[in-house]
Parts: structure tokens; C-alpha cells; sequence
């Protein structure tokens, strides 16, 4: 099986505002970027990442972290 892109570098394309989106969605359901990773298989680093636009999360990696945050 092929590995699967967990994070894209930042581009211009990205969605305004996704990354305070995604924090406030974590915060939300009450859990730590640690927590978070435990729960959707996504590292915690790569949260992080996201979280202050260092990276852009894949469609994949949107949904699993949806899931995780109910």
C-alpha cells in the first residue's frame, strides 16, 4: 500500500480563516493537540502545523480530524 500525503506546504489557495477554524473545532471538543492526534491518527505536530498555517491538512486528513472532534 502507498503512502497516503498527511499535510501540503501553505499555499494561496487555502481557506481563509481554516486554521483558527480548526483550533476553535479542537478547543471545542475539549481536547489537547495531543489528544487530538491520539484520536484521529494524525500526529500532533502536524496539528500544530495547521493550526498556525505552517501546513495545509489533505481532504483526508479534514475528515479524520471532523471525526475526531465530533
Amino acid at each position: 500500500m502507498a503512502a497516503t500525503t498527511l499535510l501540503m506546504p501553505p499555499n494561496r489557495d487555502t481557506v481563509p480563516g481554516l486554521a483558527q477554524r480548526l483550533r476553535e473545532a479542537r478547543e471545542a471538543a475539549g481536547l489537547t493537540q495531543i489528544e487530538a492526534g491520539e484520536q484521529s491518527g494524525v500526529h500532533h505536530v502536524n496539528i500544530a502545523k495547521f493550526e498556525t498555517e505552517r501546513a495545509t491538512p489533505t481532504v483526508r486528513v479534514l475528515l479524520m480530524l471532523a471525526e475526531a472532534y465530533g
